[in-house]
């Protein structure tokens, strides 16, 4: 699906995003659409994820059902939803919310799916301008993970609150169909409606941390369906490291500081999108003044730097602390010009000066610009508009932001060798099957078909350069490969690529692993793998096709006529970083279970691309 390309909105102008719809059944709650910072703290649930929401122009068809998929932060043993009908005139009535964890598209984890209800009831309307809160429903939620909230509308409904930009794909379908595995999908659609907030209990959780800005802090122009905005990245971050602090996105594309852009002011939603959320310990303003900047009106930096003071002095007052970003680096975009670049630097040197009462200095500016060029960015974050980084920019901003902000972590796990981490038998000799059983259902490759078909045991499997070790145990008997659940896995040796051997069972599987580098910064990467059955090289590039076995082995000594395949893939590395730890892909980003896909990794190592 091609990204939507706004950024920068004219003064006063508002994006309208027309979608989904819905109707009336059995009232019940609505609650007040702000809260305090320390009641959201004191009531025990923190926050994983949340959106802001900016205008009106949602519609939901009569008789649908809307499923919208959620990145979650941290983790829980319970959540619970937080709905918004701010930006709306009329009362609003959903019914048959369901929460789930993702298996893939609008596909849902059946066994996963829970009924969630407001004060006992299937049905809630949130009054005009008001939000709704769920009654807690015990679902587990996996940190870093997709969650499916799906809701039916009864009843056509407009002028629905929306957020325009959700950077990944959301999904409308006809009829109640709230709870179904897999949906019938009418149309695929890429905004928020209604649901704000996906609340935790997690008894380690130390509050959350509210990114307050506009299109960079919501991610315009990283890598669509990803998560690879520089929120995502922090609490991939934190999570490594040990601390569990919910990360939250109030970013709005074109918003302002000072004036109206698309949605209110910083000013002005400061109270409802960083102290009415939940936990809320702290929070990181970045990238807001860009706009006002751009705007027609065109402030000092001295206005700019007194709009600064305000949203401090509105922290401070709610025991929150602030965390001033400097502005990053535009030359080369439409909207600069020198004197929006003299106002960018005064804003900075506040920041950066004593007195500013930030409570520390996030320098997204030293992070991305050119240091032969201060004005711009450097060549390899920019994403070609000049004003939004691409998912190497989204790192190092992520990267910059010091992990102790937010206390001292846990005492996080030595990383074990992947041989050490092995739980599965993939591989068995022709004479002898019994012993292995990759898929559960007493299928498995061949030893001798694997060494003639480019992966002998014991023996050394390229994959763009980097030379990986097979497993000397395959055909043994012995386990040979890790099922992926997130495992931490220590990576001997040197190298600028980090390579990885792999397949799936049970159909392609997908999932996102954590490099974290001696210097406690981390690097997100992707893998994706086919099914073994499928023995060619992948369409979409995402892999490398690296052995094939002519035919499969069955418990029984018996042989399968069907070539199964192995899948490699590199990941360049940060330059001059030394890898501490490489934590595996969460296959689908939900638990490993039977008759879902699970990702087998056989290599872990580093090298030298070619």
């Amino acid at each position: 699906m091609a990204k939507l390309n706004r950024w920068l909105v004219a003064p006063g102008v508002m994006a309208l995003v027309a979608v989904a719809t819905v109707g009336p059944v059995p009232v019940t709650v609505a609650a007040s659409a702000s809260a305090s910072a320390s009641a959201a703290v004191a009531d025990g649930w923190t926050g994983t994820w949340s959106v802001a929401y900016e205008t009106t122009g949602g519609t939901f068809p009569a008789q649908s059902t809307t499923r919208q998929i959620v990145h979650t932060s941290i983790g829980g043993t319970a959540t619970r939803l937080r709905l918004s009908n701010v930006f709306n005139d009329e009362p609003l009535t959903l019914s048959d919310f369901h929460v789930a964890q993702r298996a893939s598209g609008s596909s849902i984890v059946a066994a996963t799916d829970r009924s969630v209800t407001f004060g006992g009831q299937a049905s809630v309307t949130i009054p005009a301008g008001g939000e709704a809160v769920s009654d807690a429903v015990p679902f587990e939620v996996l940190p870093e993970s997709d969650v499916a909230v799906s809701f039916y509308a009864p009843v056509r409904a407009e002028g629905v609150s929306s957020h325009q930009f959700a950077f990944a794909d959301q999904y409308l379908a006809n009829g109640n169909v709230t709870g179904a595995a897999s949906l019938s999908v009418m149309q695929t659609f890429s905004s928020y409606f209604i649901l704000s907030d996906l609340e935790v209990l997690n008894p380690a959780a130390t509050g959350s941390v509210v990114a307050l800005g506009a299109s960079i802090t919501e991610g315009h122009l990283s890598s669509y369906g990803t998560n690879r905005r520089y929120p995502n990245l922090l609490a991939a971050r934190l999570n490594a490291s040990g601390r569990t602090v919910g990360v939250l996105n109030e970013g709005i594309a074109g918003n302002q500081l000072l004036g109206v852009g698309t949605g209110p002011s910083a000013l002005d939603r400061f109270e409802r999108d960083v102290l009415g959320r939940s936990g809320v310990r702290s929070v990181i303003f970045a990238d807001n003044p860009i706009n006002d900047l751009a705007s027609g009106r065109e402030p000092t930096g001295t206005q700019l730097i007194d709009g600064l003071k305000q949203l401090i002095t509105k922290a401070h007052a709610a025991d929150v602390a602030f965390y001033c970003a400097t502005l990053t680096p535009f030359e080369g975009h439409w909207a600069w010009s020198p004197s929006r670049e003299t106002a960018r630097g005064q804003y900075n040197a506040f920041v950066r000066g004593s007195g500013s009462g930030c409570d520390a200095v996030v320098d997204f500016d030293t992070a991305t610009h050119d240091p032969a060029a201060p004005t711009k960015f450097r060549a390899d974050i920019d994403s070609g508009d000049h004003l939004h980084p691409n998912d190497v920019g989204m790192q190092a901003m992520a990267n910059t932001i010091p992990v102790t902000l937010f206390g001292a972590g846990a005492p996080v796990p030595a990383p074990i060798t992947l041989a050490q981490s092995f739980n599965n038998t993939a591989v068995s000799a022709d004479a002898n099957t019994n012993p292995a059983n990759f898929d559960g259902g007493g299928a498995s490759f061949s030893a001798e078909a694997l060494a003639s078909g480019g992966a002998a045991a014991g023996g050394t499997v390229t994959v763009d350069g980097v030379r990986l070790a097979w497993p000397a145990s395959a055909g043994t008997g012995q386990p040979d490969n890790t099922i992926a659940a997130g495992q931490l896995i220590s990576v001997p040796g040197t190298g600028d690529t980090l390579g990885l051997l792999f397949t799936a069972a049970y159909g392609p599987a997908f999932g996102t692993g954590t490099v974290r580098y001696t210097d406690d910064t981390t690097q997100t990467f992707s893998v994706s793998s086919p099914d073994w059955f499928v023995a060619a090289p992948p369409s979409d590039g995402a892999s490398t096709l690296v052995a094939v076995a002519a035919y499969q082995n069955r418990q029984g000594n018996a042989r399968f006529e069907a070539p199964s395949a192995v899948f490699g893939a590199t990941v360049p590395l940060t330059p001059g970083k030394t890898v501490a730890s490489v934590k595996l892909p969460v296959a689908g980003g939900v638990p490993v279970q039977a008759g879902l896909p699970t990702l087998h990794v056989f290599a872990v190592g580093l090298g030298t691309r070619s």
